[in-house]
């Protein structure tokens, strides 16, 4: 196998193909003037099985995995595997209102006409490891939960679980289950895109190591408002924990609020202290048996 890293995740990449004793492919990509994308692939993959992994963070993203996917087709790739640690668009994964377009769909539905097999990692609109059928259109998910919770367990003495709405209540229990601990749930109200009101609500927390986890921080203003609420409890330490780390508004908003930020490397960013590598490197293992 060839495994090919595209230019949002060329770390991840190098790190699976080592893991799996793969060829790391050689290719190009780059920016016209007019800013349109432009994908060499530079490797011998006539009859090889590839797999490109590339996080999917903006539309810029998306084209350049399109053209990778469909550039090893035409090279003669025998089986091309589509790698996505984060996927955009997911998260419109109901029509809420008549007329929306419905982009998980869309993404999904397009990401496997190029490809032979599609993977992604806790993408939003499923939960849990395995295989998963959205609008027919059939994909591989893996769970990143586990690697997140081990790496949190041993720097958290007496740990509960706050999950920051009801949304990720199923991901909370399920953590709480692997930390052996109780869990909870914050109410609140969204305002707007970017603005909640969290509602009164007792938390048994005091002088608990608390872990607030979500599969997504987007701008991290709502997190950041749970985390200044859970405070008000007296807990011993507070955590934050996400999959998928964008803080699209940085993250100086949880200085003195918080005692650990973690993510995982499926989006790179400072605190991305979980590593997906050896996740993905498992499946695309059992893909070569």
């Amino acid at each position: 196998m060839i495994v090919f890293g595209g230019s949002s995740s060329v770390g991840l990449a190098w790190d699976v193909s080592k893991d799996i004793g793969a060829q790391l492919g050689k290719n190009e990509v780059k920016r016209f003037p007019d800013g349109e994308i432009y994908v060499k692939i530079n490797s011998e993959v006539k009859n090889q099985d590839c797999a490109v992994i590339q996080s999917v963070r903006s539309s810029d993203n998306l084209v350049e995995l399109f053209l990778f996917l469909d550039a090893l087709k035409d090279q003669g790739a025998r089986e091309v595997a589509a790698v996505m640690p984060y996927m955009a668009y997911s998260r419109q994964d109901k029509v809420f209102t008549k007329g929306e377009a419905l982009s998980a769909k869309t993404i999904l539905k397009l990401v496997d006409e190029l490809s032979s097999r599609v993977v992604t990692v806790n993408t939003h609109f499923m939960r849990g490891h395995g295989d998963g059928v959205y609008h027919k259109i059939r994909f591989r998910n893996l769970d990143a939960i586990p690697s997140l919770i081990s790496y949190l367990k041993v720097r958290m003495s007496d740990p509960t679980v706050i999950a920051p709405d009801e949304g990720s209540l199923g991901m909370a229990k399920y953590a709480a289950e692997l930390l052996g601990c109780d869990f909870d749930h914050i109410k609140k109200k969204r305002i707007s895109g970017e603005e909640v009101r969290i509602e009164t609500k007792s938390l048994n927390v005091r002088n608990k190591d608390v872990l607030i986890l979500d599969d997504i921080i987007s701008t991290g203003n709502t997190i950041a408002k749970v985390a200044d609420f859970v405070g008000e409890w007296r807990p011993k330490t507070i955590s934050v924990a996400c999959i998928h780390a964008l803080f699209t508004n940085g993250m100086d908003m949880f200085k003195g609020k918080i005692d650990r930020l973690i993510a995982t490397n499926t989006v790179e960013s400072s605190v991305s202290k979980v590593n997906v590598g050896p996740l993905i490197a498992k499946e695309l293992r059992e893909v070569l048996r």
